[in-house]
């Protein structure tokens, strides 16, 4: 089973805490990435194979391989080429990407991976494992639901990566489901407080992936997400919707990327690791306004995103899977972040 796993873009922050944990696990997974430089000292570390190759190579670099985890963001340079790697090879795919974007490309080869038999499950980490299950588990409860929020609460550093994501999304604005589509909005349109585990924080309408793939996994066609953060960021959010056009110009991102770089590099520490917790709420309502809320508190950002893009990537390899698009909770279940190690759960 272990030498069947594949993670690629093994040398990022995250990319990195994943092999850790996968040799911790007893796994034995090939690592690859587009630097043998920087692969080399993961492979003397735990005497892994390593495998050189970019996105656009990866169908030669898949022998022996039936699930690759993808851990090389932004998804939006590296997604697409690595499912029809995939799809050609019949590698189960899964990543750990937030990107609409990407969650829809995958979305949209749902008839092609079950013709193939093999699984899409983008999004097997922080966004979208938790709010995934949680909308699940609140569309169970409340089966006429016709709205679903959603909000999270990040608790630590964003990594290298997440900046330059959240960089190239800066001039897109916001998006919530209306009636089953994606509409666009301001950034920051709507910013309330929210009653989060540990207390009630300042949130505001944000982007992330769950607007769209909540509508996916429950069916419900109405619904947002929202991030707790400071109310002044907040609202500096809504008034850089209006200067949105500056940061669409190449050469402003370019400029923010290198100043995050060379100043945002790395991740949490090892003791913000340790000390640091993910907390999540939901809200489903219906027609009659009937209403069942509930929160969830998990482990850091990136314990939790390695815990289960690990644990769906494991079930790939040991259970007869059916091919197509799943969101977490299609693949795994509405409880399976519940059940997962350090996680707390009330509704």
């Amino acid at each position: 089973m272990s030498t069947r796993l594949m993670i690629y873009g093994a040398y990022g922050y995250t990319g990195d805490l994943m092999v850790q944990e996968a040799v911790r696990r007893g796994l034995t997974p090939v690592i690859a990435g587009r630097s043998a430089t920087k692969l080399g000292p993961l492979t003397e570390a735990f005497g892994l194979e390593a495998r050189v190759f970019s996105v656009e190579q990866a169908a030669e670099h898949l022998d022996g391989i039936d699930v690759v985890v993808n851990c090389a963001g932004p998804f939006a340079a590296t997604a697409p080429a690595f499912v029809e790697a995939c799809l050609s090879r019949k590698v189960h795919y899964l990543d750990i990407t937030g990107e609409i974007a990407i969650l829809q490309f995958c979305h949209n080869q749902d008839s092609r991976a079950q013709e193939a038999g093999v699984v899409l499950c983008p999004g097997a980490g922080f966004d979208i494992v938790p709010t995934d299950c949680l909308a699940a588990t609140l569309k169970e409860k409340l089966p006429d639901a016709d709205n679903i929020d959603i909000a999270f609460s990040f608790g630590t550093r964003p990594s290298i990566g997440t900046i330059k994501t959240a960089i190239e999304g800066t001039a897109n604005g916001g998006l919530v489901r209306e009636n089953h589509r994606l509409v666009a909005v301001p950034q920051a349109h709507i910013i309330r407080r929210l009653p989060f585990p540990g207390k009630t924080r300042w949130a505001v309408t944000f982007p992330w992936g769950d607007v769209f793939t909540a509508g996916i996994s429950t069916g419900v066609p109405n619904g947002m997400v929202f991030a707790a953060m400071p109310l002044p960021l907040g609202l500096g959010m809504r008034i850089s919707h209006y200067l949105r056009f500056i940061f669409a110009r190449p050469a402003v991102i370019r400029f923010l990327k290198h100043m995050a770089e060379r100043f945002l590099a790395g991740g949490p520490s090892d003791e913000a690791l340790a000390m640091q917790r993910t907390e999540f709420w939901g809200e489903a309502r219906n027609a009659q306004g009937q209403k069942v809320s509930g929160t969830l508190s998990g482990p850091n950002v990136y314990t939790l995103t390695v815990d289960t893009a690990l644990a769906i990537a494991v079930h790939c390899l040991d259970e007869a899977v059916t091919g197509g698009y799943r969101t977490p909770s299609m693949l795994m279940g509405s409880r399976f972040f519940a059940s997962r190690p350090d996680v707390t759960v009330s509704y």
